[in-house]
């Protein structure tokens, strides 16, 4: 998994042009809903699926929720 955070406007526009569909945008001021659903997408898009299971799965989610929400 790739995380890129920035805080400047003309970056998601370059972004998008250079990677197409395979970027995918999150803003600050979105939910733990839409957060959770990102990593799954992300997640399923593993090119070995069969090396996850969905404890594992479970697992990555809720370190990545815990750390994030110090941020």
């Amino acid at each position: 998994m790739r995380i890129f955070i920035t805080g400047r406007p003309s970056i998601p526009a370059e972004i998008r042009k250079r990677f197409a569909k395979r970027a995918k945008s999150v803003s600050p001021g979105t939910s733990k809903d839409h957060i959770i659903e990102y990593l799954h997408v992300r997640l399923n898009e593993d090119e070995t699926p069969d090396a996850m299971d969905k404890s594992l799965e479970a697992n990555i989610v809720e370190k990545i929720l815990k750390n994030m929400s110090a941020m």
